[in-house]
């Protein structure tokens, strides 16, 4: 079974016309660039040192020796190997996933005979007007020679595909160490496409969390000032996580037109000291609906709801 022909023809033509790139203008950069020290990720120095002697982190891809950096793919990795930990999986069998993980590719001569994926190919050199050349092309056997051993990485295809599909994807890892990407949303098309899929569900195996690690990594570079050049999450998303951190912001009710952020409303809650601010609103007119507290004849607190268009809330200044 291809390991990618779980991906539709919509999200395939998404990818390959990198539309996605409007909206994570950095991710590609982030994924292939060594800008992510061992502290970024929360990890001790100790059991870096550690981890790498066991050979389970990836390797470097700067000649610097005194200070690590890792790019998002690795990153991601590396928060699998906290996930693996937590199951008191051993090292060396960490080292196994991780060389099963990391060294998977999909070769370019298979992705030309995915169906899908050939359709999708011929639609775009259609619209460039290329296609009576790209259709001597394939016919070529020249072509197709130069091709073999040419490939992808697999783990970076799956990790674009949760950040920018926000797909919760896993690896099924087995006890023998073999890993495959699955989505339970598809788990249909697996149980149609692999062979002996159920059985194999029903032997031990563990589930690693693509998403999981993807949104650790999240919580953990909110607040550094370099988050928004990484673009693991749009600008919508990034104004709404600025609206959580808001130390104003008790409830925050999201609103979604075609599963894409529109609106927001913010609940503030203000203490009675800020019965200035409250008299203001009332001036201005500038709520939308409010909630009043009071003790003994006394405001102590009031609650604004505000209704925010995503689109209208300003961007947030570089730090």
């Amino acid at each position: 079974m291809s390991q990618i022909n779980w991906i539709n023809k919509k999200e395939m033509d998404y990818l390959l016309n990198s539309e996605y790139k409007d909206v994570y203008p950095g991710l590609i950069d982030a994924l292939n660039t060594p800008r992510f020290t061992i502290s970024d990720l929360c990890v001790s120095h100790r059991d870096a040192t550690y981890w790498d002697k066991k050979e389970i982190l990836p390797v470097l891809q700067t000649k610097q020796t005194t200070r690590r950096k890792y790019t998002l793919k690795q990153a991601i990795w590396i928060k699998l190997i906290q996930q693996l930990r937590s199951f008191d999986i051993s090292l060396n069998q960490i080292k196994k996933i991780k060389e099963n993980i990391l060294g998977q590719e999909i070769k370019m001569v298979d992705i030309l005979q995915n169906e899908q994926v050939a359709l999708i190919l011929e639609q775009l050199v259609k619209e460039k007007g290329d296609l009576d050349q790209y259709k001597e092309l394939l016919k070529d056997p020249e072509f197709h020679k130069s091709l073999e051993g040419e490939g992808f990485d697999l783990f970076e295809t799956v990790i674009l595909y949760t950040i920018i599909f926000r797909r919760d994807v896993s690896f099924i890892v087995t006890k023998e160490g073999h890993c495959f990407p699955y989505l339970f949303e598809k788990h249909q098309h697996f149980v149609k496409e692999v062979e002996n899929f159920h059985l194999l569900m029903k032997q031990p195996h563990i589930t690693l969390s693509l998403s999981q690690a993807y949104s650790q990594l999240i919580l953990e570079w909110v607040e550094k000032d370099w988050f928004e050049d990484v673009s693991i999450v749009s600008k919508e998303e990034r104004k709404i996580l600025e609206l959580l951190r808001d130390d104003r912001t008790e409830e925050l009710k999201i609103f979604k037109r075609k599963n894409v952020p529109e609106r927001v409303i913010q609940v503030r809650k203000n203490r009675a000291e800020a019965i200035e601010d409250f008299t203001n609103y009332i001036a201005r007119n500038g709520y939308q609906k409010i909630t009043i507290n009071t003790r003994k004849g006394k405001v102590v607190n009031f609650k604004n709801e505000i209704s925010l268009n995503i689109k209208d809330i300003p961007e947030v200044p570089d730090k």
